[in-house]
């Protein structure tokens, strides 16, 4: 029998737990890095300090999405992925199997799309009007900022692109993770090409918009062209007696994880806000730009625990413990290593442009905050993995914790944010993430998993 041979970088791969869809995951999000360091340069050529402040400011207003999103999408995923373990894919491209199972799916597929039509809807009625209201009251004197055509363009793609939102989760719940990053790296590859065509043709806060109108055209035309027959299927198919309930199955985990990202918005995105009212656009500017790189860094350190979630349920639901620890926990420690790895030089970059007075360095973070900001994003990525462990057993035990965290980091970027800035909001942020997300989060992770799976 003829042996087949593996390449060493093959077997170093699989070793390190890059698997297609890890591959695929770290394609698209590689490339936002590498393209961010290009979008980077040209922002700081294209862009005014003010302007950069403007554009980051677009993307934390834009977040207070997350308080008509409800956390549904993460819900989804997690009920469809334990629907997924009594289907199989067949070669026209849709699911069968268990009927009841697959009627399930087609009405959480039914009620996903009707919420999430509602909060386009919200988004474009309530956060276009607030956004615009704060960058009226706080514009800079004297330095005219045309915002908000670039704004109500960003808020209407934004809402479109929540429209179609629950589709991709349903299936990512079904496996198709693979499928859905390399869509990824498509829309990351001329997004990019776009973003740095609009900022070198001077189009300033209109460049904003161009990424996400390209994710939005790239992804729905995939979803018709590919998925159409899987879409049609489940939304045409008739609602039975045996359906997902949204009131005694969804809403109890649903409203769980929403207080959770309610309270991520205040660990994250109020940082940009404060800076933007009580010490400027550009020290707005330097926290988002920073913000962005440290996001994009810890994206790619989750690839290998997002592209495992979907799975994490379907063993949870077969009970097979032993293969969900065992993946787990090698993914946790692959991911730790490539999050601390690249934390590590972002910070050393940053600190050599300081050193040799580059202006790069004056549109980000000063050393000594971005030192801070580093390590607590690799303290809170073991955290993030094991709120994703825990939820895939469609359970949020992390509520309190997460409303805990979010309360206390809110309340420190506004007490140490507005007379020390930077400096005091990454000091009370670290302080928390180690002493309180850290700390509790392990705590109840080790409890509940050796609580559930005993019994």
């Amino acid at each position: 029998m003829m042996r087949v041979s593996h390449s060493p970088a093959r077997d170093f791969l699989r070793r390190a737990g890059v698997d297609r869809a890890v591959a695929y995951t770290i394609i698209a999000r590689g490339w936002t890095v590498l393209s961010g360091v290009v979008s980077l340069i040209l922002l700081t050529r294209f862009l005014t300090p003010v302007q950069q402040g403007y554009y980051y400011t677009f993307v934390n207003i834009l977040a207070i999405q997350v308080f008509f999103e409800l956390g549904l999408s993460t819900v989804i995923m997690q009920f469809a992925s334990h629907e997924k373990a009594k289907l199989s894919w067949n070669a026209t491209g849709q699911l069968e199997g268990d009927l009841g199972a697959k009627s399930r799916l087609a009405s959480l597929l039914h009620f996903s799309v009707l919420w999430y039509g509602v909060v386009a809807a919200l988004v474009i009625l309530i956060v276009f009007p607030v956004g615009s209201a704060f960058f009226s009251s706080h514009a800079v004197p004297g330095q005219p900022i045309a915002w908000q055509i670039p704004w109500l363009w960003i808020v209407l793609v934004t809402a479109g692109s929540l429209a179609i939102s629950p589709i991709l989760a349903v299936l990512e719940g079904c496996g198709l993770i693979a499928e859905i990053a390399i869509v990824q790296v498509a829309q990351s590859v001329i997004g990019s090409i776009l973003f740095w065509a609009a900022l070198s043709g001077h189009w300033d806060l209109f460049t904003a918009p161009v990424t996400n109108t390209t994710v939005l055209v790239t992804t729905a035309g995939w979803l018709w062209i590919k998925k159409r027959r899987f879409i049609r299927d489940l939304l045409t198919r008739s609602r039975g007696s045996v359906e997902i309930h949204w009131k005694q199955e969804v809403w109890p985990l649903q409203w769980r994880v929403a207080l959770s990202w309610l309270s991520g918005y205040f660990i994250t995105q109020l940082y940009t806000l404060v800076l933007f009212a009580y010490h400027g656009a550009v020290a707005a500017g330097q926290m988002g730009l920073s913000l962005s790189v440290m996001s994009a860094i810890a994206a790619i350190a989750l690839a290998w625990i997002t592209t495992k979630s979907a799975f994490f349920g379907t063993w949870i639901a077969q009970e097979d413990f032993d293969r969900l620890d065992r993946v787990f926990f090698s993914c946790l420690w692959q991911s730790l290593a490539v999050s601390a790895l690249g934390g590590l030089c972002f910070w050393a970059g940053t600190f050599y442009l300081t050193q040799i007075h580059h202006p790069l360095a004056q549109r980000l973070l000063a050393p000594d905050a971005l030192a801070l900001l580093v390590g607590s994003t690799v303290m809170g990525h073991i955290v993030t993995a094991e709120a994703i462990y825990l939820r895939a057993h469609k359970q949020e035990p992390f509520l309190w914790l997460s409303v805990i965290v979010g309360v206390l980091t809110g309340l420190s970027a506004y007490l140490l944010g507005r007379p020390y800035g930077a400096l005091g909001m990454m000091s009370g942020s670290a302080a928390i993430t180690v002493l309180v997300a850290l700390t509790g989060g392990t705590f109840i992770f080790r409890q509940k998993r050796r609580l559930w799976h005993n019994s």
